[in-house]
């Protein structure tokens, strides 16, 4: 009996050495892990953005303002997160050099799953944080790397914002098909939809969707197909599986899933008065070629600037055509053959966004000329209080009165607008031309924003793609698919795996 008191004394001694040795070495580790002296650890390329600025202090820890700002639930966890977060930040470099950027949005995406795993792990996710969106289209990463502000990255920047404003996760995945698949696979019960092209520069859509024989692949009913443009049903799944960034305009139906980009009322600049602007017509154009065959100009014969100007300088004293556009065109094109622009209007030069919205606010209305199509800026000019001249073509058949007839426009959301916020004037035909400009000039118009381009509407339609049961609706098209009725309208729809 004693030698076993003895053994049992013995090994709870030693049971109690290795304890008091552990928490020792656990106590070492976690205080060279969460020094604060120097720059022993980075921690900021771990957290959301929005909890990036520096302001208070908590435990040692600089903690941002965005943080200290959330509901008391939610401070709690991301306090928590991140503190478990700093722990990892000497493991992991905050800056890889990728040899020219090609591979950031991998960089960027590995170190979203790296949240995904300090959250999951420590219970400290925060509200969305674990409901993932990839996006998958190219001009997102010409957006997001490289800055680019055409109507798609427009519709990325605000499509961005509400999302992380939401908490939800975003990864990058370019026009990756083959990365698209990889981050599906990692964490395919979270990820609530994929943005994308049905093609890119790495592979397809059909090389990596899920079939019978290829069970994990992405399921066609998480797959939206981004279009900036209205009426393009590529969706082998439906109608409702195409998403677009402009309504457009149809007297039909439209079945597509729109989320629409944000036209802010009048800021920066804000709004003038058209009593007190001069009477300037600003024309919708970037680049010279737009005024010359090849772009399809909406006014062949550049001559009508000046015989325009000439007649309508009598009635508005000081008018002009004012543009801001450059020559995009190589050296030995450009000395091929020259452009300029025509004469009759006053070039402004390349501007950035700032400079053309000043340039834009001081104008009384706002021309087309054809190309581009379907572009932000009209929008842009009508919050400011400027009307749009919309040029559109006619097929042997179309009538005047029924915009759906018409062959072309050159913003197919505006023409459903009537005077004296939208113009809509046949191509090469001067008189309506003319016309058009003075009906403008002498009726001015206060801000006006579409319904559909708020941001309120914006956050709508995102809220409601969201929490939408796709799988559901899915398994239903199929159902009756598989049965010989199709219930949708794109040319692509066929059998799919859920």
């Amino acid at each position: 009996m004693a030698g076993t008191i003895t053994i049992t004394i013995s090994r709870s001694i030693r049971n109690l050495f290795f304890l008091i040795v552990a928490t020792i070495l656990l106590i070492t580790f976690y205080r060279s892990a969460t020094s604060t002296s120097g720059s022993s650890f980075s921690t900021s390329y771990l957290l959301p953005s929005s909890w990036q600025s520096a302001e208070t202090t908590s435990g040692g820890l600089t903690i941002p303002e965005e943080i200290t700002n959330l509901a008391s639930g939610e401070r709690e966890l991301a306090i928590k997160q991140y503190e478990y977060a700093s722990n990892m930040g000497s493991y992991f470099d905050p800056n890889p050099h990728w040899g020219g950027g090609r591979e950031d949005y991998k960089f960027y995406s590995d170190v979203q799953l790296r949240k995904l795993a300090v959250c999951t792990a420590t219970n400290t996710c925060r509200e969305n944080q674990t409901s993932v969106i990839i996006l998958g289209y190219i001009h997102a990463h010409f957006h997001i790397y490289e800055g680019y502000m055409g109507g798609e990255g427009i519709w990325t920047s605000y499509l961005v914002q509400t999302l992380e404003k939401w908490g939800y996760t975003i990864l990058h995945a370019r026009d990756d098909w083959p990365y698209i698949w990889y981050l599906y696979n990692q964490i395919p019960d979270l990820v609530k939809g994929v943005i994308a092209w049905r093609t890119g520069q790495y592979g397809t859509f059909d090389d990596k969707v899920k079939t019978h024989g290829r069970g994990n692949g992405v399921p066609a009913w998480k797959f939206f197909v981004y279009n900036y443009f209205p009426d393009h049903y590529t969706s082998i799944v439906g109608d409702a599986w195409n998403m677009h960034s402009e309504f457009g305009y149809s007297k039909k139906q439209r079945n597509f899933t729109f989320i629409p980009y944000v036209v802010e009322p009048a800021t920066t600049p804000p709004y003038t008065p058209a009593t007190t602007r001069p009477y300037q017509v600003y024309i919708l154009a970037k680049f010279v070629r737009y005024f010359y065959p090849g772009a399809q100009p909406a006014w062949e014969d550049r001559g009508i600037f000046l015989r325009a100007k000439t007649i309508l300088e009598k009635e508005f004293p000081g008018f002009e055509f004012v543009v801001g556009c450059k020559d995009d065109r190589n050296a030995a094109q450009q000395k091929e053959v020259p452009m300029e622009v025509p004469e009759g209007v006053r070039n402004l030069g390349k501007m950035d966004r700032l400079e053309f919205e000043s340039q834009l606010a001081n104008s009384r209305a706002m021309l087309g000329i054809g190309w581009p199509t379907l572009s932000p800026s009209p929008h842009v000019a009508l919050s400011l209080g400027i009307p749009f001249i919309n040029p559109y073509s006619m097929n042997g058949w179309s009538k005047k009165d029924d915009p759906e007839s018409w062959a072309q426009s050159q913003h197919h959301t505006l023409k459903v607008l009537d005077p004296p916020y939208n113009y809509n004037v046949l191509r090469n035909n001067e008189t309506e031309f003319i016309d058009a400009i003075r009906q403008a000039l002498l009726h001015p118009i206060e801000p006006f924003i579409l319904p559909t381009m708020t941001r309120e509407y914006h956050e709508k339609q995102i809220a409601e793609w969201l929490h939408t049961d796709w799988r559901s609706k899915a398994e239903e098209i199929l159902e009756l698919r598989r049965k010989g009725i199709e219930t949708q309208n794109g040319k692509d729809v066929k059998d799919f795996t859920l």
